[in-house]
């Protein structure tokens, strides 16, 4: 029986928010924005839960530490929060930081998901880059906001245009609660937002009253050019919350995020959070592996691979897709942004690349504005040398064969 009449209106039609893979078999896989597990770091967390069960004993295994009690269902592993205070005060500059000024997650997307739920409701604006992580627009939208996308260009979110959109909404009534940016190695253009543009948001953000929600998922995958201070570093007003994880930096399989921010925010989330915290094991590792010094090392050697692959595919395309495609090489992450040139018949080339056996996130899965350019998102982190150019040389054929007549 058809039971869909009895589910909630944010059910939709039940479906759950996937992409759907190719029926053909995938030969070169550029899709999925996953850290290379040549640089999960094996033997250092072999070694390190060894040690946590031995000193540890069955409290690794529990809901919370029974010295700290039952915050942790709530906020998570206090010793890990701890940690992380400690490194934010060295990596972001924020000494006050506490272990109250965070919230662990299963991941950023549920940090995501949280701020979503804490902070809008029917009828409120939350404000977007014109292409983005579209799970954030999908809990915004569950959560009943309206929402709008500015452009984006080189330097990050388009501050104009930003301020013509709140001053629009201001016009019409209605509240921006919330602006969401990929601050740094922007989602999926590669951009970063520029120091300029960072001070002008937080004052945006204050003369309209507004909140920022960054996502920095990337913000430690730099292996080139000067680093930016985060939004959350720039910020002496308590309006950025500033999502983060392990999964991008060290090993998904942890599924290690956080919220960090200032405690009423944090407390808000905790609010609405419906299961009870992260694991008190994957916590425990991520504590003892942070404060034993290892996560600086490790993102230096890894970044130093996706280096390497990202020059790799700058190299490919170059050579075999040539005149049919466009991007700007970013310095860091995972990800290069493709503008496929308007000769090629892109709806025929994206059937035969699937064909061929190539796989990659097409551009209109990130679009809020409905640019009618063709894009694509290659993402190399998981993809070996080899898969690199075969695969990219194999598009640039198909590009060829797909330019249209006169």
């Amino acid at each position: 029986m058809d039971m869909t009449h009895l589910l909630a209106t944010r059910a939709g039609d039940g479906k759950p928010f996937i992409f759907p893979g190719p029926d053909q078999p995938i030969t070169f896989n550029f899709d999925q924005g996953l850290a290379s597990t040549e640089t999960f770091p094996m033997e250092d967390m072999a070694r390190l839960t060894q040690e946590l069960f031995q000193n540890d004993g069955s409290d690794v295994l529990d809901y919370f530490d029974p010295s700290v009690g039952y915050e942790e269902l709530v906020f998570g592993s206090r010793g890990l929060r701890n940690a992380l205070a400690q490194r934010y005060g060295a990596k972001h500059g924020r000494s006050d930081f506490t272990a109250d000024n965070f919230i662990l997650t299963s991941g950023s997307v549920q940090a995501i998901s949280l701020a979503a739920s804490a902070c809008l409701e029917q009828g409120d604006v939350a404000i977007v880059e014109a292409a983005t992580f579209p799970y954030a627009v999908n809990y915004m939208k569950s959560a009943g906001a309206e929402v709008i996308s500015v452009p984006v260009d080189q330097d990050g979110m388009n501050m104009d245009a930003l301020e013509a959109v709140l001053d629009e909404c201001r016009r019409d009534g209605k509240r921006v609660k919330l602006v969401y940016t990929i601050s740094t190695f922007q989602m999926p253009t590669g951009v970063v937002l520029s120091l300029p543009r960072r001070h002008r948001l937080l004052d945006l953000a204050a003369a309209h009253d507004f909140l920022i929600h960054e996502d920095y998922v990337y913000g430690e995958m730099r292996y080139e050019g000067e680093e930016i201070p985060s939004l959350l570093s720039l910020d002496d007003s308590g309006r950025v919350i500033h999502d983060n994880s392990l999964s991008k930096t060290l090993a998904p399989g942890l599924r290690i995020g956080w919220m960090a921010g200032d405690p009423s925010l944090i407390n808000a989330m905790g609010a609405v959070r419906q299961d009870l915290g992260v694991s008190q094991w994957m916590a425990r590792l991520a504590q003892r592996y942070i404060e034993d010094g290892l996560l600086d090392a490790h993102l230096e050697k890894a970044n130093a691979l996706y280096h390497r692959k990202r020059d790799a595919v700058v190299q490919a395309l170059n050579s075999h897709c040539g005149d049919y495609v466009s991007f700007d090489i970013p310095q860091g992450s995972f990800y290069i942004w493709v503008e496929v040139d308007q000769r090629v018949d892109w709806l025929r080339a994206a059937e035969l690349a699937v064909d061929a056996g190539i796989y990659f996130r097409p551009g209109e899965r990130f679009d809020t504005a409905d640019d009618s350019r063709q894009f694509i998102r290659i993402a190399f982190a998981r993809v070996s040398f080899e898969t690199i150019e075969k695969g990219i040389k194999k598009l640039g054929e198909i590009l060829r064969d797909c330019e249209k007549g006169d």
